[in-house]
């Protein structure tokens, strides 16, 4: 167990996971039941991501049905990462996770998979947390030469603590170590506890073949996801395609530069591109480079179709909790941080208050109508739907 916060406080013991559940599969369900067993458990907070993923692709089945295959699971409330932090690359993916579970003021732990616990954990997330830093400036040169954000990374945290190039390279890893940074940096009274990653299930090996690897999922898992694809509600990404295509012949390379994340001339790569491209997939391996990974491209064009424009901030602290799902069980955690909660918790987006709480509902609601367009069977009045309770 990692000892990351602090201080240490005698308040109810509650443990967070962060996850996506793209879909749930038994290494999820095994880390649930996991955070169930630890001494003194007395609940499990889901904080889970939106309809579109860090790799900035359209989640296989709703946050809503996800949801309800985390309560499923074990989780006693689900509370949403909006969007501005979901289709995120990693570290602010997990700023925006901790941050919630954080200011909650409920939780008491955050349990997460890695695939090398036994790994000095502690001290890569001090490095990352120590801004500015060698590591930043480290990160700002091997940018400059030309390398990808994680490559950059890597080598800053390989060039400061020897091993740590190696380690980070397997992707639970780097998110453990981006959680205890985000516990680092906000100063939370929170415990990090890892749980090994044991290769097997995989959600990556799920999407690609529903049928041939359902058996990597838990039983409620698959009805779910068979329930979607009945429903005409599984994601098809390539459904955006068109949607994009009739942007680029609109747009030029100044229009696509006012774009949230359009920097660096990967606006250039996109209009090279894209009329060459037979698809998404297509297209996105066409723009892959030494600068740019799949996923890096995949969250700006997702940027691009939301029309979202430079200037945004996801730095910061979120905004709202907005709960997903709860349990009866939950439904007491719930009445309990709101008692201490410094993040305002909300069920509605229209409950959402402030400038930035207003604009992450607004783009919440957008994704979600994006979303939409990518199912057989679209559902525009789904983002009203009541938080689920089981």
């Amino acid at each position: 167990m990692y000892h990351v916060s602090r201080k240490r406080g005698g308040k109810v013991i509650i443990t967070g996971i962060i996850a996506e559940f793209n879909p749930l599969h038994q290494g999820h369900e095994s880390l649930l039941r996991f955070a169930q067993s630890l001494p003194d458990s007395e609940g499990v907070i889901v904080i889970l991501s939106s309809n579109f993923t860090q790799r900035g692709s359209p989640s296989v089945a709703d946050k809503f049905a996800r949801a309800y295959t985390a309560v499923m699971a074990g989780a006693d409330v689900v509370i949403e990462l909006p969007f501005m932090c979901a289709c995120s690359a990693g570290q602010d993916f997990a700023r925006g996770a901790v941050n919630i579970l954080g200011r909650l003021g409920c939780v008491s732990r955050i349990a997460f998979g890695m695939e090398n616990p036994e790994f000095d954990a502690e001290t890569l997330a001090g490095i990352l947390a120590d801004e500015p830093g060698a590591y930043r400036e480290i990160l700002r040169r091997e940018i400059g030469r030309g390398a990808s954000f994680p490559k950059a990374v890597s080598i800053a945290l390989e060039e400061i603590f020897p091993g740590a190039g190696d380690f980070i390279t397997r992707p639970n890893n780097m998110l453990a170590v981006s959680y205890m940074a985000g516990i680092i940096r906000g100063g939370y009274d929170i415990e990090a506890v890892p749980f090994r990653r044991i290769d097997g299930a995989s959600s990556r090996a799920i999407r690609g073949n529903l049928a041939g690897n359902a058996h990597m999922m838990p039983g409620y898992s698959r009805e779910i996801l068979a329930e979607a694809e009945r429903s005409g509600r599984l994601s098809d990404e390539g459904r955006l395609w068109p949607l994009l295509q009739g942007i680029f012949i609109r747009s030029g390379a100044e229009d696509l530069r006012g774009i949230y994340g359009v920097v660096e001339g990967i606006e250039g790569l996109f209009l090279k591109h894209w009329r060459k491209s037979s698809g998404l997939e297509d297209f996105t391996g066409r723009c892959v480079c030494a600068r740019y990974t799949r996923s890096h491209i995949r969250r700006r064009l997702i940027y691009i179709l939301l029309g979202l424009r430079r200037g945004v901030c996801v730095k910061g602290e979120v905004p709202y909790a907005r709960v997903l799902a709860f349990t009866e069980k939950g439904r007491g955690i719930l009445r309990m941080c709101r008692e201490v909660s410094r993040i305002p918790v909300i069920t509605r987006l229209k409950d959402a208050e402030g400038e930035t709480g207003k604009f992450f509902a607004e783009t919440e609601y957008k994704a979600s109508q994006l979303y939409e367009l990518t199912l057989s069977r679209p559902d525009m009045s789904r983002e009203s739907h009541k938080v689920l309770m089981t």
